[in-house]
């Protein structure tokens, strides 16, 4: 159907009627303007606006490769954890315009994904689709950016009157949520450069352990280091495969001191209240101070509540001497000490007065 068929119809036009960006621009569509072209619309209605071909309605096979656009009334949802940027996503857009899709992505049953502790969305929208609707959805595995993409294809054809690029995938049918959670795991770990960050989103999504759940928060909400919400948070670096035992929620998943994890809340806080400043946050988000407290409280292990009481009142009644020093701390050269040194020695300091 052409512009002015779907008109007719009644069928909403794909983006909002706002100002459009010329043809040389739309590389450089800001995120929040792409959610205002969207204008909330939910997938399906994007996907409807551009099919050649509405879906049968019959239940997807294997080995078969499928086109988004033809496939009007399909219902897709993705991982709302997973990891998605815009920058990843206009840089596959110009590849995907340019080149097309080099490999299919993946779907999978809806209902598979969520029965392994992962929460859906509406890719588009960004609307949490409930557990009783989910029968009637499939889910993107792997593929993210390659569809949020696509979505910057449809409003590059909204504007230049030409096509999106194919979008087009493979289904896999997994017998077990545990089947597919291996394989989710391993394709956006074991076949990519991931950090202890990613491989935390991915426990955190599924286990929703608190102790992942603050780790997670600090870098989210506080702009901590990752390196540096370890210490605060569980006062070392987690190993690889102690994380994916916590993602998998195996038995011998490690466990965690309370007492410890709390005196390091204690210590963050502090920590956060008192250099929260303009220009002090890098020192409640960057790793010398994390790691400080955290040794300050592995070396007083007997009783690290009062350890961590004297540090955070201590850090509250800082005076400019020692504060001033730690916020412009730099590496130097010609003292041969590197601003981390600098750091924890000021720290050393506030401990003996």
């Amino acid at each position: 159907m052409t512009s002015k068929e779907l008109s007719n119809a009644g069928v909403k036009k794909p983006v909002a009627p706002a100002p459009l960006p010329e043809k040389n621009d739309i590389q450089m569509l800001s995120e929040s303007k792409v959610r205002e072209l969207i204008n909330s619309q939910p997938l399906e209605e994007i996907v409807r606006q551009f099919a050649k071909a509405e879906w049968d309605g019959k239940p997807l096979v294997e080995d078969r490769v499928y086109h988004l656009n033809k496939l009007a009334g399909l219902k897709v949802a993705i991982i709302r954890d997973n990891r998605r940027t815009h920058r990843r996503a206009v840089k596959m857009f110009k590849a995907c315009m340019k080149f097309g899709m080099t490999t299919p992505a993946i779907l999978v049953l809806a209902t598979i994904v969520q029965e392994w502790g992962l929460t859906l969305i509406d890719p588009t929208s960004g609307r949490e689709l409930a557990e009783e609707e989910l029968k009637d959805y499939y889910c993107v595995m792997e593929g993210h950016a390659r569809l949020d993409a696509w979505v910057i294809s449809v409003i590059s054809a909204s504007m230049n009157g030409d096509e999106p690029f194919d979008f087009h995938f493979v289904f896999k049918d997994y017998s077990t949520p545990e089947e597919f959670g291996k394989a989710y795991t391993s394709c956006n770990i074991d076949m990519t450069r991931t950090t202890s960050k990613d491989r935390l989103a991915i426990a955190g999504a599924r286990c929703k352990h608190p102790i992942v759940i603050s780790y997670l928060g600090k870098i989210k909400y506080d702009h901590v280091i990752p390196k540096a919400s370890h210490f605060w948070t569980t006062g070392r670096e987690l190993k690889a495969e102690e994380i994916t035992k916590l993602t998998y929620g195996e038995g011998d998943a490690p466990t965690f001191d309370k007492s410890l994890t709390d005196a390091l809340t204690l210590c963050y806080e502090s920590f956060k209240a008192r250099f929260s400043a303009e220009g002090a946050e890098k020192v409640y988000r960057g790793v010398p101070a994390a790691q400080w407290c955290a040794d300050q409280l592995l070396n007083h292990a007997e009783d690290m509540t009062a350890t961590a009481q004297i540090i955070s009142e201590k850090v509250m009644a800082m005076d400019d001497k020692l504060y001033t020093p730690i916020v412009t701390a730099k590496t130097s050269g010609k003292d041969h000490t590197t601003r981390d040194q600098t750091i924890k020695n000021k720290l050393d300091e506030m401990m003996n007065i």
